[in-house]
């Protein structure tokens, strides 16, 4: 199974939308809701998803620059805002234009082991820097900087397993 997360701006606001495919089965959740289906890609490279209560959903779905995704469906066409979490964060963050003054905890977002911590105390960093790769659930996960900043504090420990929402290190001004 693979899963895919995805932040959306839109009019209502920020919202997480995930995206479960396994083979042609594809599940996803958005505002709470989960909604299921069957998958095909169509031979002149539309997508045919055929929902659990029976309604079918049919069209093209087309990357653009800039997190955009163009969806065209029938007659409609129109573009949806969507970023990995990663990207949404750096572009929306208060402080990724210029470092700020108050200090950032990073903390881990689901339990798992610690594989490589790739910064120390003291060392400045860009904003997307590497800051250390966290193993849960059989992959690699690289946790980077929010922001500009120095280093403020390392508590994490290559080889040391950590909860969800164990303090990883803190990122400071600049």
């Amino acid at each position: 199974m693979r899963r895919y997360v995805f932040v959306h701006r839109g009019p209502g606001g920020v919202e997480e939308i995930q995206v479960d495919l396994d083979g042609s089965r594809c599940v996803v959740v958005r505002g709470g809701r989960e909604e299921g289906g069957e998958m095909r890609r169509l031979s002149d490279g539309r997508v045919s998803v055929l929902l659990d209560g029976g309604r079918q959903i049919c069209g093209r779905v087309r990357p653009l620059r800039d997190g955009e995704v163009e969806v065209a469906f029938g007659a409609w066409r129109g573009r949806v805002a969507l970023a990995d979490p990663l990207h949404d964060r750096l572009a929306h963050d208060a402080f990724s234009a210029g470092g700020g003054d108050a200090e950032e905890e990073i903390r881990a977002l689901m339990p798992g082991r610690v594989l490589e911590v790739a910064v120390e105390p003291g060392q400045a960093v860009e904003a997307g820097a590497l800051l250390l790769v966290l193993e849960a659930m059989k992959m690699q996960n690289e946790i980077r900087a929010p922001r500009a900043g120095r280093v403020a504090r390392v508590e994490a420990r290559p080889g040391i397993a950590v909860d969800g929402g164990a303090l990883l290190a803190t990122l400071g001004p600049v």
